[in-house]
């Protein structure tokens, strides 16, 4: 398949893919299996910083071609939101390695009552729209295979059998040098995102990173945050470890927050790739559009109820419309956190 003759958003499987997804599906399931618990946490993004209420509304006066799906008349959605950061290491004592330390920072959207078929046919989350984005605009990995070799790779930097010079070149052992190579590319944009400035998760833009149909269309979406009067100062927090969630409940218990929900549509086949998420879509060819305003009111979330809740419910972007339908390898591959989910959720009751 060459570049010229890649057709808008239509996406384009590698052989083998699918093995390659169950082989991921059963590393992440032992890798679940065998962490202290209960609780179980998620294997991705289990830190929380608020598991929030909202409201997504959807703009009155917005272009037909992104009149699909949820967008297709002016309506108010009830949501819940995760804020979250996406690694999953702990200190001796378990605790998760403070915000201070830099992280991939999420974002997760769940709409409710949505109407429509879904892609998956699970009662458990029918009527649910999830859209899941990041604090970067490209994703760290190309594809399927990536997700393969990087998390050995990233063991292996975390035990000390990797390591680098002070010049940044890397030591590898042999038996990892192949991996190490095939996404050598991905950790300079690991180190890029977790090195991002976040003074509160209300505070700063999110993106998909990963296309979405938008019926026969390919997008990627983005959440920007409404201007603050003041911002959230992390030196002035109480507990630095945990100054995310410091800052949300101080900022709902007085005012509300606000985000404009974006889309971008894919305009060219070749220069905007469906199956490489890491390659960043021109917003001068395709400027992001406003579709919808994200309300989250004034609110205390930072209870036992609904930290409970939090840790119960379970985000993906296959919880979606088929009008919505996520695209490319990378979302393929997420198609295991629905599995996931129960098996965590499993898990925690056979605990309790």
């Amino acid at each position: 398949m060459t570049s010229e003759s890649l057709e808008l958003g239509r996406e384009y499987p590698p052989n083998g893919e699918e093995l390659l997804i169950q082989k991921i599906l059963a590393m992440s399931q032992f890798s679940m299996e065998n962490k202290p618990h209960p609780p179980t946490r998620r294997d991705q993004h289990p830190k929380s910083h608020g598991y929030v209420e909202g409201e997504f509304i959807v703009e009155e006066y917005i272009s037909d071609s992104f009149k699909v799906g949820v967008f297709k008349t002016a309506k108010t959605y009830p949501v819940w939101i995760r804020f979250s950061n996406g690694g999953s290491d702990r200190d001796q004592n378990r605790n998760f390695l403070p915000d201070t330390s830099g992280d991939v920072r999420g974002m997760a959207v769940k709409l409710m009552d949505v109407e429509g078929e879904m892609v998956i046919d699970d009662p458990s989350h029918q009527g649910e729209q999830d859209f899941v984005l990041m604090n970067n605009l490209t994703f760290f990995i190309r594809d399927v295979q990536g997700y393969i070799d990087f998390f050995p790779v990233l063991t292996a930097i975390k035990e000390g059998k990797i390591t680098f010079n002070p010049d940044g070149a890397p030591k590898v052992p042999d038996d990892l040098l192949a991996q190490f190579r095939a996404i050598a590319y991905a950790l300079p944009l690991v180190r890029e995102i977790k090195a991002k400035p976040t003074p509160s998760p209300l505070e700063i833009t999110y993106w998909s990173a990963t296309p979405y149909k938008m019926s026969n269309h390919a997008i990627k979406f983005s959440v920007v945050p409404h201007p603050i009067e003041e911002s959230f100062n992390p030196e002035n927090a109480a507990d630095k470890s945990n100054y995310l969630r410091e800052a949300m409940i101080k900022h709902l218990a007085s005012k509300d927050a606000y985000f404009d929900f974006k889309v971008q549509l894919q305009t060219d086949a070749s220069k905007m790739p469906v199956e490489d998420p890491t390659v960043e879509w021109d917003e001068q060819a395709s400027p992001y559009v406003k579709v919808a305003t994200i309300r989250i009111p004034q609110q205390d979330f930072n209870t036992e109820e609904r930290n409970k809740l939090d840790e119960q419910q379970s985000f993906s972007p296959w919880h979606s419309l088929l009008e919505h339908q996520p695209l490319g390898g990378v979302n393929r591959a997420r198609k295991i956190y629905v599995e996931l989910a129960k098996i965590r959720n499993r898990i925690n009751r056979d605990s309790t």
